[in-house]
C-alpha cells in the first residue's frame, strides 16, 4: 500500500492524513514502550499520572469537540 504522507501537500493536508491516537493507544505502542523502558518510565505510573491530570481539567466543549488524546479519561 502506497501512502504518500510527504509530497506536494500543505501541512494541514499532511496532518489530516495521520490518524489521531488516544493515550491508551500511544502508551501501548511498541516503539513508545521501548523509549519509555530506555528512559526508566513505568507505564502504569505514567498512565495514572496522565489520568489524574486529565481529571482536573475542564472539558473544552461538547464531547464531540474534545481532544481525541483524552479518550482515556
Amino acid at each position: 500500500m502506497h501512502f504518500p504522507i510527504y509530497g506536494n501537500y500543505t501541512a494541514a493536508e499532511r496532518a489530516a492524513r495521520i490518524r489521531s491516537m488516544a493515550f491508551p493507544e500511544i502508551l501501548a505502542d511498541p516503539l513508545v514502550r521501548m523509549v519509555m523502558k530506555a528512559d526508566g518510565v513505568d507505564p502504569g505510573t505514567l498512565a495514572n499520572e496522565l489520568s489524574g491530570i486529565a481529571a482536573t481539567l475542564e472539558p473544552a466543549g461538547p464531547e464531540s469537540e474534545r481532544c481525541p488524546l483524552m479518550a482515556c479519561c
